[in-house]
């Protein structure tokens, strides 16, 4: 078979910014799994790809085209599958990721055949096989719904074994490095080490992916993939690098033995910093140069609404224990649709407070397939999937108009990149433009 992997564009104003762009490492494993049981494969990344997904179509000519994609690209992955069907009404599409994986229900449309649930290769090289060879027998295939006349069927979703990952064939990531970056580093390979989370912030997905289980790679196979990785900068995708502690000190003790001399990026928790300082010293001593923490709010009463389980005093200390390495803090933080002028203001105030060179505000948007949705979903009020993208209301603010919550969001996120530039942050932005 001839399988068409896809990732449609980013539908947001990020995507001007060129700060961040990321390798589609879902679908090099896609590709790795393909190509290993004999079928062929070709990647368009709809974030760099110049050719139109028509042209693509046309060109190759796939038996199956597979869809990935995350909430704000939700009518996208929808209008790809119903091209792929006017150009060749005999294709068969599927539609899979985090997205996907939480809200199957809204991917029962015209247009798409399979419903893919699961994170295993092993679980897709199946569904391909039986494709391949016309059984139609897809009942043990893990996770998987899909059509049986006017009905779908639903398989049971069971977690994922994450050692079961092939190391990804990266020979798209190769062609294209010089556009994946990350702030000030360029070819940016990306790398999965773990599974779900093992913590319960009411408004995170992670911790529901991968049927809610953390899964955490063998070092063995972690490391053996980053020597073969041919790039100096990686940045780890777990949804914390730091959920198992024990294990991270290990992952540095073996990137040391191997003598690998590599940057890295990661996500952490603020709690898991706090308490590891001398932890936090031994990763930026082997090249952690960023660690994306989650700190979302300044006050304690509001950590304590997202179910975060860290306070102010938490956050604080992780930004200190991060500041003295040559580490930086890359702080990701929320603003809520109840937020005042003051709310605003103290904000940037502490930013500033605590030398924060890098920070994002996203506004509070209850995510489908949360808890935290659950709560607010009878107070939606856009009904527009690209609005979940963090820089949206889709709350009525209650302290202000919208145009008046807008323009104060707006000029926050403009003076802290502006604080940002002028200590030095942003830096490489001059350099490139030289």
């Amino acid at each position: 078979m001839k399988v068409l992997l896809v990732r449609p564009e980013v539908p947001n104003l990020f995507k001007y910014a060129n700060l961040i762009t990321c390798e589609p490492l879902e679908l090099e494993y896609l590709y790795t799994e393909i190509t290993a049981l004999g079928h062929s494969a070709l990647i368009f990344d709809g974030v760099l790809d110049k050719k139109e997904y028509v042209k693509i179509l046309e060109e190759f000519g796939p038996d199956l085209v597979a869809i990935t994609g995350y909430i704000t690209q939700e009518n996208l992955m929808k209008a790809y599958a119903l091209e792929a069907k006017r150009h060749n009404p005999h294709v068969l599409t599927v539609v899979g990721g985090v997205h996907v994986q939480l809200n199957p229900e809204r991917f029962k449309v015209r247009g798409i055949d399979y419903i893919f649930r699961s994170e295993s290769m092993k679980a897709f090289g199946a569904l391909l096989d039986a494709l391949a060879s016309g059984n139609s027998v897809l009942e043990p295939i893990n996770g998987l719904m899909y059509r049986d006349m006017d009905d779908w069927i639903e398989n049971a979703l069971n977690p994922a074994d994450i050692d079961e990952l092939s190391i990804p064939d990266r020979s798209y990531f190769y062609t294209h490095m010089e556009r994946y970056n990350y702030l000030d580093l360029n070819a940016v390979a990306t790398i999965k080490t773990s599974f779900s989370c093992p913590h319960n912030c009411n408004f995170c997905y992670c911790t529901k992916l991968g049927g809610g289980v953390y899964n955490a790679r063998n070092l063995d196979l972690v490391i053996e993939e980053l020597v073969g990785i041919g790039s100096e900068n990686i940045l780890i995708v777990d949804d914390d690098f730091l959920a198992d502690i024990s294990r991270t000190e290990q992952f540095v003790k073996r990137v040391e033995e191997a003598g690998l001399k590599k940057n890295y990026i990661c996500y952490a928790r603020a709690d898991a910093v706090a308490e590891s300082p001398q932890l936090i010293k031994d990763m930026a001593e082997i090249g952690f140069k960023y660690f994306i923490v989650g700190l979302e709010a300044i006050t304690d009463m509001d950590l304590k609404s997202y179910d975060k389980m860290t306070t102010e005093d938490i956050n604080r200390r992780c930004i200190e224990n991060i500041h003295a390495t040559s580490a930086e803090v890359i702080a990701l933080m929320m603003i809520s649709h109840k937020a005042t002028k003051d709310d605003f203001k103290d904000l940037y105030r502490w930013a500033k407070e605590n030398k924060l060179n890098y920070t994002t505000v996203s506004i509070f948007t209850p995510i489908p397939g949360t808890p935290l949705y659950e709560i607010h979903k009878d107070e939606i009020t856009s009904k527009k999937i690209e609005h979940w993208d963090f820089l949206h209301l889709v709350l009525k603010p209650e302290n202000m108009n919208k145009f008046q919550f807008y323009f104060h969001f707006i000029m926050l996120s403009y003076k802290l990149y502006r604080y940002g530039k002028k200590t030095g942050g942003f830096d490489f932005r001059k350099k490139s433009q030289e």
